[in-house]
Order: C-alpha cells, then structure tokens, then sequence
C-alpha cells in the first residue's frame, strides 16, 4: 500500500505499535543488571543525524532560501558550533569517527569499502550499554562495526508518493521506515533505563539519485518550482589552474561529478532546489520526533544532539555531492547541542570535530572516557568556558572512495586558513577563510603568502607527527586516463573511475566473492601503475 506525503510526514507521530527491537535483543537489554561504568548524570540522550546535510544548507544558519524548522528550533533552544567539521567527506569513515572518537587512519575505515573495524576498539555504543544505557539505533548504519553496542532496527524500504521532479529512491523510502519505528520507540519507553538513541536519517542524501536521474544538460523540469540562486562561488573555472589535481579532475574520478560535467546554469539552480527539497524532507521527519519527545514527556530529560556525517557541495565550484575536496561546503556541517541544563540560542566559534561527540557525551553524563582519542570534550565550550588549551587545528583526511584511485589527502582548518596537501604531485592549496571564505583564490601559489605557507605546512607536520598519522608515507595511485583530457568539467568525456567500479567491481560485491573482488581491485591498481609506463 502506498504512503502518501501528507501521511508520512503527519501521520507516524502517533503511532503506538509493539516495539522495533529484536525479541532477543530487547531481552538481553533487560536482563543487562551490571553496571561497568555508572553516570553520575543519567540523561536520556537523543542523537539525530541528516546525511549529507551541509550547514550552508540550514536556514538556522543563515539560509534564506531552504525551510528547516524542527532543525531551527534546536539551534534556538541549545548551542550550535559554525567551526564544526567531519573527518572525512564520505560517508561510512565519517560515521567510523564519530562513533568512537578517532580519526579514520586510527578506525581503519579509509574509504566506503573498508574492512570493519577492531573488535577491541571502544564505541559509544558498548561505553553506554556498559554505563547501562538501552542503547537502540534506527536509520542509516554504514557503520563497519563502529555502532557495536547499539541494537539497530532494519533499514527497510516502504513507499513514498512523490512527483517526476523530485525522485526518490531508497534513501527516503527507508527514511518512512526510520521515521515510523523512532517514533515506536519513543512511545512504547517505559523509562526503566536511560536511552541513548540514535536516529540517522538518509536525507538529503536522496539527491545523489536525483544527480542520476537528471545527467547531461537539460531543459526546464516540470514542476520543480521557483529555483534559488546559485552561490557567489559557483564559478570556478577562473583558479582551476590552480587547484590540485584531484580537483580538477574531479568528473574523472567522481561519477556524479561526470554526470553533471555538461549542466548549465539553469541545471545547477535545479540541483539546489532539490537538495533544498530532500534536506526540507529531513527536516520534517525530525519535526515528528522532536514532537513525540514532546508528547511523552521526555523533552526536559533528554539532550538533543543534531548533526551530519559530512556535507554537500551546493554548487559551489560547479561541483555536487561530496568526494575527494575539503571545500566548507563539504566538510563544515551542523553541530547543535540542546538540553535544559545548557545555555540556548548560544553560536561558538571554536574549531571542532566529529570526533568530539565521543568524550562530549561521555563527559556530559559523567562516565569515563577513553584514552588516547583524537576527540575532546565539547562540555566546557557548552557551559561558556573557554579552555586555554583548546586545539589550533582540526584535520579533515581522505584516502579513496571505493579503490579505484587512490589518492591520499589532508585538510588542516585553523582559526583563520584552510591548509590542504594531497600526495598526488605534492599539490597544495591554501585559503584565507576569513577575506575569502567561497576559497576561490587559492593562496599557495602566491609569492607574498610564501611565509604563510610554510608555517601551515610546519603546523600539520606537528598534527601528523603527534597524531601518527601515516600521511607522509602514503603512495598515490591514479590512471593516466584519468587525468588526460583538457581542463575543465565541460571537456570530461566517457565513464568515471567509479562507473569502472559500478560495471566491474559492484556486481561482485552483491555476489559475496572476496576473491575475486580482492583480485579485480588488484588489477585496477595495477594497471593504474602501470599507465605511467607505456610509451
């Protein structure tokens, strides 16, 4: 049977069926008596994240042409952070990170295709269910074992009325799912445990279908509405020249980069008005909620956290969707922190990291915080103080998407400047976030920021010796082919690296054969070499 809008986004509120968890799950939950690691502040906690949410996107933000109320009044009621920034443009090593408050090259997880990681690394999950927390989780994993300690509901797809402008494809029918069984959730709580909840819903995420849906240049597309203006950096062929090559090359490497490589002007407004309309669909779903946290009670025991896995490009630089680029679009996502025992309407400026959600969380219901992570304790900024020692940078990292380049890169955000280095040519950018915050000149080219420049490099020498990160040891590996046609996104001609991945590589991934996915990735790399070689 069909869901139809109005329903799904009105209707679940009051739904009050038996509960999501596995029958066995929600036994062993029950029957967990010891506690390892006891709170001394047993605070319901609700986690809500929007895939692929930018915060440019956020009307709370600043955005005056996309509506998000429920996401509004978050940041009305709590505290928000304008310096807050993923550790990885992708989705599952983002995820990865900010469950256990480590970077990816201390997770493990460098790209959407990576092995799970360590058994023995702490998760918030296992450090909840061990403080005895119900720890459940509903929506979006791509997790690789980092949600270890949740009970996760199914991702299952139910249908959703839509129109032929705007798509939808199993991002927002699993999102009727998650919707549902959250509320469930909510209304069959009986309070014998504090919650830690997650709810991770796939939206804005549903555009990368649409991007798919609407390739090459196109025409006016028929009820799509009036369509926002595209950013005041949307034109980015003036300092191509001056990018790295991953990004000048990005339609090679990124098939939604090449699907949108001919677009117009019109098809870029396009593509905003529908990451506005997935991003408003989010918003509405968190709408319903934040109402059922309301309705039961539950609003003055439980801090509300909201935020993204990673961003979206918008546009700017004719680029769409996320990949191997740090530009602010990308990486800088919303960070809200809402509880009554916290200050409200609050905007921080201090630089900080998914990674801080770990030990914030941990600090905030007083349990013990692991060791040795990356991530720090938000709790002082959200109660007004200002830490002498809070860090100087937050790093940003990439490494490949699904092994079809390889293509390792860093990102160092300081209060004012934005450092990135990729190991490919040693290429370098730097942006001065303050007189340029668009990053549309790229300063290290420039004789008169040369000084500037080698600070920057010397700062994340510090970050990559006191971190370990393994940066500085880490070999390139990307196809001539990739990197032969004349430049700029228009000039892009047949398939991506990851239409080779689609056609060669996901069939076997679907079939279960490591073997040979193993062997067929080897011979990628290989060839990839090798193409440096031939006459």
């Amino acid at each position: 049977m069909s869901i139809s809008r109005r329903s799904f986004l009105k209707g679940t509120v009051a739904a009050g069926a038996a509960g999501v968890l596995a029958p066995t799950a929600a036994a062993a939950l029950s029957e967990k008596t010891t506690v390892l690691n006891k709170p001394s502040n047993p605070k319901n906690i609700l986690i809500i994240t929007a895939d692929q949410l930018a915060k440019k996107a956020v009307a709370g933000y600043g955005n005056d042409f996309v509506k998000t109320p429920a996401i509004d009044s978050i940041i009305k009621q709590g505290v928000r952070f304008e310096k807050a920034y993923c550790s990885f443009p992708l989705c599952a090593p983002s995820r990865a990170c900010f469950w256990t408050g480590r970077l990816p090259h201390q997770t493990g997880i460098i790209a959407n295709s990576s092995p799970n990681i360590p058994e023995t690394m702490d998760t918030l999950g296992n450090l909840f269910s061990d403080a005895g927390y119900e720890c459940v989780h509903f929506g979006k994993r791509h997790d690789y074992g980092s949600l270890a300690g949740f009970d996760s509901a199914e991702q299952i797809e139910k249908e959703f009325e839509t129109t032929a402008a705007f798509p939808v494809n199993y991002d927002t029918r699993e999102d009727v799912y998650c919707l549902e069984e959250s509320v469930k959730y909510l209304n069959n709580y009986q309070g014998d445990k504090p919650f830690l909840m997650a709810v991770e819903f796939n939206n804005p995420h549903n555009i990368c279908g649409w991007v798919g849906e609407f390739q090459g240049e196109h025409g006016d597309i028929e009820g799509i509405g009036e369509l926002p203006p595209l950013p005041e950096n949307f034109e980015a062929n003036d300092d191509l020249m001056n990018r790295s090559k991953s990004v000048q090359y990005a339609c090679c490497t990124h098939n939604r980069t090449r699907e949108a490589s001919a677009w117009s002007e019109l098809n870029f407004k396009q593509y905003l008005k529908a990451y506005y309309h997935f991003t408003e669909l989010a918003d509405q779903c968190i709408a319903q909620v934040l109402d059922t946290l309301k309705a039961k009670g539950l609003e003055d025991e439980t801090l509300v956290v909201l935020f993204s896995d990673h961003g979206d490009s918008m546009a700017a630089h004719r680029l769409v969707t996320k990949m191997n680029w740090f530009y602010d679009e990308s990486t800088n996502v919303p960070f809200v922190f809402s509880a009554p025992d916290l200050p409200k309407g609050q905007s921080l400026d201090q630089l900080v990291s998914l990674c801080d959600l770990l030990p914030t969380l941990c600090d905030y219901v007083g349990i013990n915080t692991p060791s040795n992570l990356y991530g720090r304790s938000l709790l002082p900024l959200l109660k007004g103080e200002k830490p002498a020692d809070w860090r100087r940078e937050v790093v940003c990292q990439w490494h490949t998407n699904r092994e079809m380049t390889i293509q390792p890169a860093r990102m160092m955000r300081t209060d004012r400047y934005k450092y990135i280095v990729y190991q490919e040519n040693n290429d370098e950018e730097l942006y001065d976030m303050l007189n340029d915050p668009g990053e549309m000149t790229n300063l290290s080219h420039k004789a008169e920021s040369a000084d500037l420049l080698e600070e920057m490099r010397t700062q994340f020498k510090n970050y990559a010796a006191n971190s370990v990160d393994p940066f500085f040891t880490q070999e390139a590996v990307i196809d001539k082919r990739w990197r032969s046609h004349e430049l700029g996104y228009h000039h892009h001609k047949g398939d991506s690296s990851i239409d080779i991945y689609l056609k060669t590589i996901r069939p076997l991934e679907v079939s279960g054969d490591q073997k040979a996915i193993a062997k067929a990735r080897k011979e990628v790399l290989t060839a990839s070499r090798l193409s440096y070689c031939k006459a």
